[in-house]
C-alpha cells in the first residue's frame, strides 16, 4: 500500500517537470520549456497585428549559443517548425481564446524503401 501511494505521489509532482507544452495567458508572463536536449524562454506582448511572441533557446551542446525568434500571430494562427540541430522534435506556437500554446512534439522515425 505504501508503495502504492509513493508512485501516486510521485507520478502527481513529476508531471509539470515532464509537460511538453506551456500556455502563456498574460501579457509579458513568461515560461520555459525544456525538451530534447533545447531550454527555451517564451513571452509575448501585444502588437499592432497581433501577439508578438519572442522565443530565445539553447541547444543543449558545448559550442551551442542561444539563438532568437520572433512572430507575429494573429487570432487562431498557428505554426509548426523544427530548430536547427533538434531532429527529434516539432515546435508548435499557436495563438488561442487562451493566450499562446507552445509545445514540443516527437518526430516520427520514418524509414524510405523502394
Amino acid at each position: 500500500m505504501k508503495t502504492l501511494i509513493a508512485a501516486a505521489a510521485l507520478a502527481l509532482t513529476a508531471a509539470p517537470v515532464l509537460a511538453n507544452e506551456i500556455v502563456l495567458e498574460k501579457e509579458m508572463a513568461g515560461a520555459t520549456l525544456h525538451q530534447s536536449g533545447v531550454d527555451m524562454s517564451v513571452y509575448w506582448t501585444e502588437a499592432e497585428a497581433g501577439y508578438e511572441v519572442v522565443a530565445t533557446f539553447l541547444p543543449q551542446m558545448a559550442d551551442a549559443a542561444p539563438a532568437r525568434l520572433i512572430m507575429t500571430l494573429a487570432e487562431g494562427d498557428d505554426v509548426s517548425f523544427g530548430l536547427p540541430g533538434t531532429l527529434t522534435h516539432t515546435y508548435t506556437f499557436a495563438r488561442t481564446d487562451a493566450g499562446v500554446t507552445v509545445a514540443a512534439e516527437p518526430v516520427g522515425l520514418q524509414y524510405a524503401s523502394n
